[in-house]
């Protein structure tokens, strides 16, 4: 699997020296691919279980909708993502032309911003904070202030992004003033935040956890990762028990938000988290992309903030 994933960034860097039409030629030809191999995985996982017999041509056009409207917001998160990269490029060169004496100048602690609670919105793998725009536009709208963050650079182990979680997070106290926050996670976001809660915990800097499509059981899919952060997400292993084997710190209340048609979350059980004092939700018939859209996931966050 690693040499795999070797080859292909080689033959997708030959691509964009070539042309960068070829480039995202080949690009979206892998998403592709690993879309409808996830699917695949998926549908013959979930069928094993559920002693389902029919075959592939079985099924309708209505049972392909889930894949569509996933295959969509995939995209649209794909396409955030992008745009979060560029705009922290641009962010950064702007930063180099600033006088070192001025960017070194602290600022004043400023007072605690009036309104509603502060969330932070933590994204899950692959992805960058604005991925977490859909739902973030709507809590703002509905009176809260989502912050987002963003843990850098991919594939490391899910412990250095605890590490950079907690370091944002006394940043932001600092700088604004807060002193708890609510946190709403998706996907890996959601391990990343329980190991920030297993590490630090005792500080009582997160008062609700929510979670929205995580695999809390781990996945199938990700058995054979080449990466650090997708090797943790194996079931069974070393680092989810250790989760498991750390309560939630008093004070704490766990919400996980779960789709039944998750392509990336295998089985999707495994995104349910089955600790004392967490409160479960399934969403029927959406995707692991397809949560941070769905109308019913806004509205079970929102009761779950309060």
């Amino acid at each position: 699997m690693p040499g795999f994933c070797i080859v292909l960034a080689l033959i997708l860097l030959l691509a964009l020296l070539v042309s960068p039409w070829l480039f995202l030629g080949l690009l979206v030809l892998a998403f592709l691919l690993f879309f409808l191999t996830a699917y695949v995985i998926r549908w013959y996982e979930e069928a094993r279980r559920a002693s389902d017999e029919r075959g592939l041509w079985d099924f309708s056009l209505k049972d392909a909708l889930p894949l569509l409207a996933e295959a969509a917001t995939q995209l649209a998160l794909i396409a955030l993502t992008l745009a979060d990269l560029l705009l922290s490029i641009r962010h950064w060169s702007l930063r180099r032309q600033i006088p070192a004496t001025l960017e070194s100048a602290a600022p004043e602690t400023p007072p605690l911003p009036a309104g509603g609670r502060p969330i932070i919105c933590i994204h899950g793998l692959g992805m960058r904070g604005l991925s977490m725009y859909p739902l973030a536009r709507k809590l703002k709208k509905a009176g809260y202030r989502p912050h987002y963050f963003t843990y850098t650079p991919p594939g490391l182990a899910l412990e250095a992004y605890a590490r950079q979680l907690r370091d944002f997070i006394e940043k932001l106290c600092l700088e604004k003033g807060y002193t708890d926050f609510d946190t709403v996670c998706h996907s890996a976001g959601g391990l990343i935040c329980r190991k920030y809660l297993a590490l630090w915990g005792a500080e009582k800097r997160i008062r609700r956890l929510i979670t929205i499509g995580t695999p809390h059981g781990g996945s199938e899919l990700w058995r054979f990762a080449p990466l650090p952060a997708g090797r943790q997400i194996k079931p069974g292993g070393a680092f989810l028990q250790g989760l498991d084997a750390a309560p939630l710190p008093a004070g704490v209340a766990a919400t996980a938000i779960s789709g039944d048609f998750d392509q990336l979350v295998i089985p999707n059980a495994n995104a349910r988290w089955e600790a004392p004092g967490v409160k479960n939700h399934t969403i029927s018939g959406s995707g692991h992309t397809r949560l941070l859209f769905h109308p019913k996931t806004f509205r079970i966050v929102k009761e779950a903030l309060g």
